[in-house]
C-alpha cells in the first residue's frame, strides 16, 4: 500500500475543527520573501477549504474605426483582468493562519509562535501573547480561559500575572534581542505570495491536478468581523488573482508541463502520489 505525505494533504489543526465540508483538496500559501510572514518553514498550509468561488473580470477597451462612414466597433481588446476569490478554511488552531486572517501575529524563529491578544476568544494554557500596543514585553497563559471584551488595563512588565475574563497572562520578560520575533500590528492588512491549489482525486489510479497562481494578494476578514461559522469552525479569506507576468514554471517539474491559464498556470494528469514532489519543487523554484 502506496503511503502518502499527509502532512502536505492537510493541516493537522483542522482534526480539532468542530466541522469540515472535505472538497477532495487543499490550499497553499506561499509568503513573499520581503513579506512578514515569510518564515524558515516558507509555507503555509491553509489545509481544506470549504465554500470556493472566483469571479472572472475581464477589463476590456473597444477599437472603433470608420469602416463604412459611421463610427462603429470593430475589435475589443482586454486591457485587464482580475479574478478575485473567497474561501474559507478550517484550520482555526493554527496560529500562522490566524495571524494571517487577522493581519496581526508574533512569530519566533525555532516554532514557538504568539498572536496578539484578542477579546472575546478561547486561550489554551501556555499559548503565548504580546499585547495589542506592542510593549517589548510576551505573555504566557498560565490559567486557561476566555478573554472578556476588555485587554488586561495595564500589561504588567515585572514578571507578573495580567487578566482577561478567565484567562491569566504572566509576563514573560522582553522579547529577546535578536531572537526572530516580527510583530505584524493588526492592520486587516493584505498579504502578497504565490497560491497552490491542489485538487486530489478519491478514485485510487486516478489523476489530480494543481492550479498555481504566483502573483497573488490574499486578506482574511480580520477579527473585526468575528469568526465565520459556529464554534470556530472556520475562518474565511478573500483573495486576487494578479497577472502571472513572465512567470514559467520550473523546470524541475520535469514530465509535467502547465496549460497557461489567466493568472497562472493548471498542471494536469498528475498521479495519485505524484503532487508532493510537484510541490516541493514549485515551493524551492519560488524561493530560490
Amino acid at each position: 500500500m502506496t503511503m502518502y505525505d499527509l502532512s502536505k494533504a492537510q493541516n493537522p489543526d483542522v482534526l480539532k475543527a468542530t466541522a469540515v465540508d472535505l472538497v477532495g483538496g487543499y490550499r497553499l500559501f506561499l509568503p513573499e520573501k520581503t513579506g512578514p510572514f515569510f518564515l524558515a518553514s516558507k509555507h503555509i498550509n491553509l489545509g481544506h477549504v470549504r465554500n470556493p468561488t472566483e469571479t472572472y473580470t475581464p477589463t476590456e477597451k473597444p477599437i472603433e474605426s470608420a469602416v463604412t462612414g459611421l463610427m462603429r466597433t470593430i475589435t475589443k481588446v482586454t486591457t485587464k483582468v482580475e479574478e478575485t476569490g473567497a474561501f474559507e478554511t478550517a484550520s482555526v488552531r493554527d496560529l500562522r493562519v490566524r495571524g494571517l486572517w487577522a493581519g496581526s501575529a508574533v512569530y519566533q524563529d525555532g516554532g514557538v509562535l504568539a498572536e496578539t491578544w484578542t477579546a472575546n476568544t478561547d486561550y489554551a494554557l501556555n499559548d503565548l501573547v504580546v499585547p495589542p500596543v506592542a510593549n517589548g514585553h510576551y505573555y504566557k497563559v498560565t490559567v486557561a480561559g476566555t478573554t472578556s471584551g476588555s485587554e488586561p488595563v495595564s500589561w504588567k512588565t515585572d514578571g507578573t500575572t495580567n487578566t482577561s475574563g478567565t484567562v491569566t497572562f504572566t509576563d514573560q520578560g522582553a522579547i529577546p534581542a535578536g531572537s526572530g520575533l516580527i510583530v505584524i500590528p493588526r492592520n486587516h492588512a493584505s498579504f502578497s505570495g504565490m497560491l497552490i491549489d491542489v485538487t486530489t482525486s478519491a478514485i485510487t489510479g486516478a489523476s489530480n491536478e494543481i492550479f498555481v497562481a504566483p502573483n497573488i494578494t490574499l486578506r482574511g476578514d480580520g477579527y473585526g468581523s468575528g469568526r465565520d461559522g459556529q464554534n470556530e469552525t472556520t475562518l474565511k479569506f478573500a483573495y486576487t488573482i494578479l497577472a502571472a507576468d513572465d512567470y514559467q514554471l520550473p523546470a524541475s517539474l520535469g514530465a509535467f508541463t502547465g496549460v497557461k491559464v489567466s493568472g497562472g498556470y493548471d498542471i494536469l494528469n498528475i498521479p495519485n502520489g505524484g503532487a508532493d514532489t510537484i510541490i516541493d519543487n514549485l515551493i524551492a523554484a519560488y524561493y530560490a
